[in-house]
C-alpha cells in the first residue's frame, strides 16, 4: 500500500522566448490544490481498488468510475476513519471472496 499526494495544476513557473526577453512567472491560484491517491496490491499481484481523497469538505459532483473509491478530508490525506472505511469496502470483501472458494 502506498499513499501519494498529487496536485491538480502544475504550471511551469517560467516561459521561454527570444534571447534577451525576461522570464514571466505563471500562476493559476491552484498550485496548492491537491488530492491523495492510495494504491495497494496483494502479494499475488492482484491490484486493489484505488482510493482518491480530495482536499475539501464534500465529494465533487463528477462521474467517477465505480472501480475507484472517493473520499474527502479537509486536510487532503488519509485518516483513521477513511482507512477503516477502505478496509471495510475493499479488504473485507476480498477476504469474503477467498473464504467462499
Amino acid at each position: 500500500m502506498d499513499e501519494v499526494p498529487l496536485i491538480f495544476d502544475c504550471p511551469p513557473n517560467r516561459t521561454l522566448d527570444i534571447c534577451g526577453v525576461k522570464t514571466v512567472s505563471i500562476t493559476t491560484g491552484q498550485e496548492k490544490t491537491h488530492f491523495t491517491v492510495i494504491l495497494a496490491c496483494c502479494a499475488d499481484g492482484t491490484k486493489l481498488k484505488p482510493l482518491l481523497i480530495f482536499k475539501r469538505k464534500t465529494i465533487p459532483k463528477e462521474n467517477f468510475p465505480q472501480s475507484v473509491g472517493i473520499r474527502c478530508n479537509e486536510k487532503g490525506w488519509c485518516n483513521k476513519d477513511i482507512m477503516l472505511d477502505w478496509f471495510q469496502e475493499v479488504w473485507k470483501k476480498r477476504g469474503a471472496f477467498f473464504n467462499s472458494k
